[in-house]
């Protein structure tokens, strides 16, 4: 498949009046050539190359090829892909315009599907090109002067080429591209075909893209059918064909007057480019324009000079952020006054109050963008819940290089030099302590964004209450999202008024309303009929409830306009629609804030054990009684998308969903992460019944568990980054389900529990699944380090699993000594120690003495007698237990070389250090020839060593072995993991044996100041 551009017609050559030519390029679909996509399979005709030249007088005509599979669209990189397609093909057309002497002749291009993206793409990328060094690129957006677009990449069409049984696929990346363009369409003169025959997929046929899609309703556009498939609208058979000369009668119109109105349009750039120029001189001039405060002439310079670092906000602001200017003037004033950043002392902060959907966040979002370089960072808290404060502050720690904890993030903030800016976001809660989210410092100048009104108090410099928009700037704002061109009627700007007056001027609502109307729900004049229909269902809904507020009449205004949108999704009796709808209902029980998306796909890729292998050993029997468990299980509560058993399939669905949300504003994507806002997260959980209600939180519940992976599958590192994403929306369904498991049940004797399975068989089935939704939250809390709630789930399941399946079942064994490992880490080694001594004996009666497993409970309580303190218990248990090991399992086993290791820590404590350097010696060269030098496994062992060493009196090969031991752990656990502190304990030990206290001193204060 030929790429690039290929020259398929030149009449530059002899031509008398070169500038009343038009260059014609053709851009093709996905899945198609660029040569194939315009010749008739049975004719082998190439109309732009055989009938075009002849019937109209062109300069050249043009084929673009691209290497870029129709999947590339649908991957989580496709908006990065897209965009590169789109800079590669301004460069290439611009560099052969260049050598063809033909920069500023007139451009009109043919699109079919996918290529009409990559078109409107690159002359979005094209009109940003004014800057200095990149002008030369701007020249493809001043010359174009058509589009021709036979049909485009929409909703059928991708479900087709997939293959999606019954679902009306949707593409992300071309609706974000159509917004993206959108302020760019009157710039251009446009015609939209669209396929009139249906293309055959296999027993049925259908079109892969509607009218509605194909040919959207713009003013000053024209629209026409071709008699054609999809696939064969771009061919054509002779010049006589209707299609051919309809297209054809477009073309000849726009050659004719496209040469002197890009020509004025030429004129008119060079004005503009001159006084850009001008205007960019007098801002380097360094201030020969302005007055300049010369009393603080250092300052001044300081601010024109900064750079910033770190540039965290809430939510990127969006392209069509409207008014809003007198506030954000007085935010400006109040921190900046006479443009210098105040300097009063003490805390600076402003807050920002009002209703939910009234813009504090965008407000504050807005002010950050438009000054962050007066700033030389900006950083976001987000004060919903504690959790969330807490995750906002792990952030801010990784982004300083810390390990991701509180702690790290509030040391960061200290650090930082004025001015910096942090915005603390949807403080709504009373009952948190605003004052301590304030920098001890007063460096900083602070924004809170909040519905509570008492927490004005806290501006110190000041706040304000936001409500709705000005009249003019909320039609602005409702008429730009439903891409309503300028100039407007009369009847058009009463209606529109009508609207925003209803809606209370709130930002939120008319976004909803204008994403309603752009998407041919209503048009703007019905818009407040279904809006009345809307919020009468509100009320009858809400009739039962407390008697109303103004508040709350708002709120249900608001509702009312959020009930249309979903009526966008509800309306299309498709896979798609439904998916996007149930996947609003689920993240309603999330939190509202960073939903990964990770979170979707290891949940899609999960499946969970058998109904059997959960609880207890399997006999020659096992794969007879799962058939039959099987057919008494009933169906886990999932979404649709999560219950495919295509994996791939699954996340394209998801994919579609999170467009068709995001599409309706209900949604933001930020990179890995969805969130939505605060009003439409209560919104979406408010509309459910009593009955929806429950249900969504369960099935919430169990796409969380079905993501995380328990031990032996669970990947620590890979893991824990994903744990600590979910950990505030796992809590959040955790708040609201409550405990999975019934007090009765808890409170149950084995005996019952035997009796009632007997009876119920279907009971061990719910008992499974409600052991195993305590033993996920469990392990994510213990891996967290939040042991307190963790040891709360783990005893739920050995306590349940011991009256199950009895004592001496080897899962009940696995959770006991989970919960013992726990326990340790809360402190209460005695009982650590005791559950410990319980498996070791009970497996030592079942297994004996030399079984793996007998050995591998007895490796970890001979480490928790060593850590308790018991050295003469440590040491007999640790030396049978390597031993035993062994002869078992070989010497260069990784259990064996483990139980090697332990044994060693305890004969150090024993001061045997010749024998503790001699066995920590002989497992690192057999890890590191293994596991690689780097490893953790081989790190922990080169800390043992390291400490035998200086037992020995070897002190400086002491410190170059724990220096490295220090730094690797700092690299792969950050600075804060628990690991990375033992050994700067270690590392700070063997500098006071050596004398440099000073060295010791400054590394341990380091880490306090980390730490506090």
């Amino acid at each position: 498949m030929p790429l690039g551009l290929q020259c398929l017609h030149d009449a530059s050559q002899g031509a008398g009046r070169e500038e009343q030519l038009v260059d014609i390029v053709a851009v093709r679909d996905v899945h198609q050539d660029p040569l194939e996509t315009w010749t008739h399979p049975r004719s082998g005709t190439n109309w732009l190359r055989d009938f075009l030249p002849q019937d109209l007088r062109v300069g050249r005509v043009l084929v673009y090829g691209y290497d870029a599979p129709a999947s590339a669209l649908f991957a989580e990189d496709a908006p990065e892909t897209i965009q590169r397609m789109a800079e590669s093909f301004v460069q290439e057309l611009r560099a052969d315009r260049h050598l063809a002497g033909t920069l500023r002749r007139p451009i009109v291009f043919i699109c079919h599907g996918f290529g009409g993206v990559l078109v409107k793409k690159s002359l979005v990328y094209a009109s940003t090109r004014t800057a200095p060094k990149v002008t030369h690129l701007w020249d493809r957006y001043v010359s174009t002067f058509a589009i021709v677009f036979l049909s485009k990449s929409a909703r059928h069409q991708v479900g087709a080429l997939f293959r999606i049984a019954g679902d009306k696929a949707d593409l992300q990346m071309p609706r974000l591209v159509d917004s993206d363009f959108a302020p760019l369409v009157n710039q251009f003169h446009l015609f939209f075909f669209w396929e009139e025959l249906p293309t055959r997929l296999g027993p049925r046929s259908a079109l892969l893209v509607d009218h509605k899609s194909a040919a959207p309703k713009l003013d000053n556009t024209e629209t026409a059918g071709i008699h054609a498939t999809h696939a064969d609208m771009c061919k054509f058979a002779s010049k006589s064909t209707s299609d051919y000369r309809t297209v054809l009668a477009a073309l000849a119109m726009y050659c004719e007057k496209a040469p002197s109105i890009i020509a004025r349009r030429w004129r008119r750039a060079e004005v503009a480019l001159k006084q850009l120029r001008m205007g960019e001189a007098e801002e380097m001039g360094g201030g020969f324009e302005f007055e300049v405060n010369t009393e603080q002439p250092s300052q001044s310079q300081d601010i024109q000079s900064r750079e910033i670092t770190h540039f965290y906000i809430p939510e990127e602001t969006t392209p069509t952020f409207v008014g809003r200017q007198d506030l954000l003037t007085t935010l400006h004033t109040t921190l900046f006054p006479d443009n210098r950043p105040t300097t009063r002392p003490g805390r600076k902060a402003f807050v920002v109050f009002g209703m939910g959907g009234s813009g504090k966040t965008e407000l504050c979002c807005k002010f950050a963008t438009d000054n962050k370089h007066e700033y030389t960072a900006v950083f976001t808290i987000r004060a919903a819940s504690p959790e969330t404060i807490k995750e906002s502050y792990c952030t801010i720690g990784q982004l300083g290089g810390f390990e991701p904890t509180e702690s790290a993030g509030r040391h960061f903030l200290m650090q930082q030099k004025e001015p910096w800016l942090l915005i603390i976001d949807n403080a709504d809660d009373r009952s948190i302590k605003l004052s301590r989210l304030f920098p001890a410092s007063g460096s900083a100048h602070i924004l809170v964004t909040t519905r509570v009104r008492d927490f004005s108090q806290e501006g110190t410099l000041g706040s304000l209450e936001l409500n709705g928009l000005k009249e003019a700037e909320a039609l602005q704002l409702l008429l730009t999202k439903a891409d309503i061109p300028q100039p407007l009627d009369l009847s058009t700007t009463k209606t529109a008024i009508r609207i925003a007056k209803e809606l209370g001027y709130l930002a939120l609502a008319l976004i909803q309303a204008g994403t309603s109307v752009y998407r041919g729900v209503c048009e703007l004049s019905g818009y407040l009929e279904i809006h009345s229909v809307a919020w009468r269902r509100q009320r009858k809904q809400q009739k039962s409830e407390l008697p109303s507020d103004p508040i709350t009449d708002v709120i249900e205004v608001v509702y009312s306009t959020f009930d249309i949108s979903l009526g966008v999704l509800e309306q299309y009796d498709s896979v798609q629609s439904q998916d996007a709808t149930e996947l609003l209902r689920m993240i309603a029980f999330f939190h509202f804030k960073s939903i990964p998306l990770e979170l979707f796909s290891r949940a899609v890729s999960a499946r969970e054990a058998g109904p059997v292998g959960g609880l207890s050993s399997k006999s020659w029997t096992a794969s007879l009684v799962d058939g039959l468990w099987r057919r008494l299980e009933p169906p886990a509560p999932l979404p649709g998308f999560l219950k495919t058993p295509d994996r791939e399939v699954g996340m394209q669905r998801i994919r579609f969903a999170l467009a068709d949300l995001q599409s309706l504003s209900f949604i933001h994507l930020n990179g890995k992460y969805i969130s939505l806002h605060p009003l439409i997260h209560s919104w979406a959980r408010d509309s459910l019944t009593t009955s929806q209600g429950p249900l969504w939180d369960s099935i919430a519940l169990h796409t969380i568990m079905r993501s995380i992976s328990l031990p032996p599958d669970s990947e620590t590192k890979k893991d824990g980054e994903f744990h600590r994403d979910i950990l505030p929306h796992l809590e959040t369904c955790l708040s609201i389900t409550g405990n999975p498991l019934s007090s009765d049940m808890l409170a149950a004797s084995r005996g019952w529990l035997r009796v009632s399975l007997i009876f119920r068989p279907t009971l061990f089935i719910l008992i499974r699944d409600q052991i195993r939704m305590h033993a996920k939250p469990g392990w994510v809390y213990a891996e967290r380090g939040h042991f307190e709630k963790a040891a709360i789930h783990l005893q739920m399941v050995r306590d349940m699993l011991g009256k199950l399946a009895g004592e001496e079942d080897e899962k009940t064994m696995s959770a006991t000594l989970g919960l013992a490992g726990v326990l340790w880490g809360l402190g209460r080694l005695e009982e650590g120690v005791r559950l410990g001594s319980l498996v070791v004996d009970t497996r030592k009666r079942i297994y004996g003495l030399n079984d793996e497993r007998t050995l591998g409970a007895m490796n970890r309580l001979g480490q928790s007698y060593w850590l308790n303190g018991q050295y003469i218990e440590a040491l007999a248990l640790q030396e049978t237990t390597w031993k035993g090991m062994k002869d078992v399992l070989g010497d260069s086993h990784p259990s064996t070389l483990e139980a090697l290791d332990n044994y060693g820590v305890t004969l150090g404590a024993w001061h045997r250090f010749q024998e503790s350097h001699d066995a920590h010696q002989f497992v690192l060269a057999a890890r590191r020839a293994a596991l690689g030098p780097t490893h953790l496994d081989t790190i922990t062992t080169q800390s043992n060593l390291a400490m035998a060493l200086l037992g020995l009196g070897r002190s400086d090969d002491a410190l170059t072995g724990m220096t490295e031991v220090y730094e690797q752990r700092q690299k792969q656990l950050d600075k804060e993991h628990p690991w990375t502190l033992w050994a700067l304990s270690y590392l700070c030990k063997i500098h006071i044996h050596i004398g440099n206290l000073a060295q010791a001193e400054a590394l341990l204060t380091q880490s306090l100041e980390a730490a506090t």
